[in-house]
C-alpha cells in the first residue's frame, strides 16, 4: 500500500520547516530515521550537513547517508539502510548525475519500498528524479534544440521542475515539448511542495505553473491548484 510522497521545490531563501514536519508525520514516528540519498550532489558531505540543519529541527531522527558512489559504497549496506529507515530523502543537485548514481538494483529496491508504503521526501533535483523523465543535452549552450529525454524513477506520474520560475522554466518546457501530445508537466515555485497521493493525484501547497505538450512545443495552460475531485492524474509514455 503506497504512502503519500512529499516533493519539495526548495530554492534560495525558502523555509521548508513546516513542509518537512508534515512529511515526517506521515511515518507515524516522532523522530523518524532517514536514509539520505545524495547522488545528485556527488554525496557532498558539506551539503548533507547543511540539509541536516534543516531536517533535524523539523523532527528528523538519525540521518544516514546511503553510500552509492566511490570505493566506500556497498550494495548490501545500502539495501539494509533503505529497508530499515522510516523515510527515504532524495537530495538536490544535478538530476542526471543523481540518476546515473543509482544502480539498477537500488532503483528496483526503491520501487519495491515505495509500493510497500515507505515514505519518500525529496527536494529540488531529488523531486525531479521522482518524476517520469528529464532532458539531456550533449551541449546545451551550443545546441539547445538537441535534447532527448532520459528516464527518472517515475514514482510521480508527471514531470516536475523546481524553483526555476526566475528563468521561465526553460528546462521544464523542453521536457514537456519532448513528451507525447497532451502531456502536462508542472513547475513547483520556490518554497512550494506537492503531495503525491497513492493514486497519483497532485496536491500542491502553492499554485503550480502548468505546461502542456502541443505540436512539439510546451504551451502554458495556467496555474494548477489541485484537482477538487482528487482524480487520478497518471500519464503514460
Amino acid at each position: 500500500m503506497r504512502s503519500n510522497m512529499y516533493l519539495l521545490a526548495g530554492g534560495r531563501g525558502s523555509d521548508t520547516s513546516s513542509l518537512l514536519r508534515e512529511a515526517f508525520s506521515a511515518t507515524g514516528k516522532e523522530h523518524p530515521s532517514i536514509a539520505y540519498i545524495g547522488t545528485a550532489n556527488g554525496e557532498d558531505r558539506a551539503f548533507m550537513r547543511y540539509l541536516e540543519e534543516t531536517l533535524k529541527p523539523a523532527g528528523a531522527g538519525e540521518v544516514r547517508l546511503v553510500r552509492l558512489l566511490g570505493f566506500s559504497s556497498g550494495t548490501e549496506e545500502a539495501h539494509a539502510l533503505l529497508k530499515d529507515s522510516d523515510l527515504i530523502f532524495i537530495s538536490g543537485g544535478e538530476v542526471e548525475d543523481g540518476m546515473n548514481g543509482l544502480p539498477k538494483d537500488i532503483r528496483v529496491l526503491l520501487r519495491e519500498l515505495y509500493e510497500l508504503g515507505k515514505v519518500f521526501v525529496s527536494i529540488s533535483a531529488g523531486t525531479i528524479m521522482l518524476g517520469i523523465a528529464w532532458p539531456h543535452w550533449d551541449d546545451e549552450d551550443a545546441r539547445p534544440e538537441d535534447a532527448v529525454l532520459f528516464d527518472c524513477l517515475g514514482f510521480a506520474p508527471t514531470i516536475f521542475d523546481t524553483h526555476c520560475e526566475w528563468e521561465d522554466w526553460v528546462e521544464l518546457k523542453k521536457a514537456v515539448a519532448l513528451s507525447p501530445e497532451g502531456f502536462t508537466g508542472y513547475g513547483i515555485p520556490t518554497g512550494g511542495m506537492v503531495v503525491v497521493q497513492p493514486d497519483g493525484s497532485l496536491c500542491p501547497t502553492i499554485p503550480l505553473d502548468a505546461y502542456r505538450s502541443e505540436n512539439g512545443t510546451a504551451v502554458y495552460i495556467g496555474k494548477y491548484q489541485g484537482d477538487p475531485k482528487n482524480r487520478n492524474l497518471s500519464q503514460q509514455f
